[in-house]
């Protein structure tokens, strides 16, 4: 045997080789697409389509339309729908000066103070001046406070009455009435230079508070019962405790459970 015989067999030999292994390929590839090509498919069919250049978009979560790994990572930092606000309008404006209605409003500041502020509209100026004909001339506003302490007011029968004169053009005034626990009613007029006064608007009555604690009153207590087969439309019943300053129960000893 020659050296190229030598040769010869060692070709056919690798070339044996490598056709067994291609074929051992062939079948190692042949038994991974039986077994994985299923699973594989499948995930193909499950992952979103997507290419370099136009990628699908990932819908919010919640909504339809995204990738099951999307939605996952999306949930990571979800904090829910937004909630709508009302648009409140911030502009900055003024209040009116005036509302275009005659009114006048009586407050108790303390026992001894009102305070009254008042809107008197120009038609109402100009009818009242007409009605008083020639004694217009000369006239000024003023408050007229009345004290009506127990008596229902119809513009004639209060125990007393006196006049506030204030700054022309005000709208606002406090006044000294100087009597704690008593009732006050007002009226916004024009005095005339001869004494008459004509009312334009009235203020509700108000009541200044006391200026000292209520006194010490006595109490008078009661034991009540419901009424078993009694009168008809009488459900409870009941006697009153002696108020006898030595035995009498306190409100304590009334109230204790038995």
């Amino acid at each position: 045997m020659t050296i190229g015989d030598v040769g010869e067999a060692g070709r056919a030999s690798l070339g044996a080789l490598a056709d067994l292994v291609r074929s051992a390929a062939r079948l190692v590839q042949a038994e991974i697409e039986t077994v994985a090509g299923p699973v594989l498919r499948a995930a193909e069919r499950l992952a979103p389509r997507r290419t370099h250049d136009h990628p699908e978009p990932v819908a919010p979560f919640g909504q339809p339309g995204g990738g099951a790994q999307e939605q996952v990572e999306e949930a990571k930092y979800y904090v829910g729908a937004p909630i709508g606000r009302p648009v409140v309008d911030r502009e900055v404006g003024e209040l009116p000066r005036s509302y275009g209605t005659d009114r006048l409003v009586l407050l108790p500041r303390d026992p001894w103070w009102l305070f009254a502020y008042w809107e008197i509209t120009p038609a109402s100026r100009v009818e009242a001046l007409r009605a008083l004909g020639d004694e217009a001339a000369g006239t000024r506003e003023v408050l007229r406070v009345y004290d009506v302490t127990f008596i229902e007011f119809d513009g004639q029968n209060a125990w007393s009455w006196f006049d506030v004169d204030f700054a022309p053009g005000a709208e606002s005034w406090y006044v000294n009435v100087g009597k704690p626990a008593t009732s006050y009613c007002a009226e916004l007029g024009l005095r005339t230079a001869s004494g008459r006064f004509l009312p334009l608007v009235r203020a509700a009555t108000v009541q200044t508070p006391s200026s000292q604690p209520a006194p010490e009153a006595q109490v008078r207590w009661a034991t009540l019962k419901p009424t078993a087969g009694g009168s008809p439309g009488v459900a409870w019943s009941g006697r009153y405790v002696p108020t006898d300053p030595a035995g009498a129960p306190g409100s304590s000893d009334l109230h204790t459970p038995r």
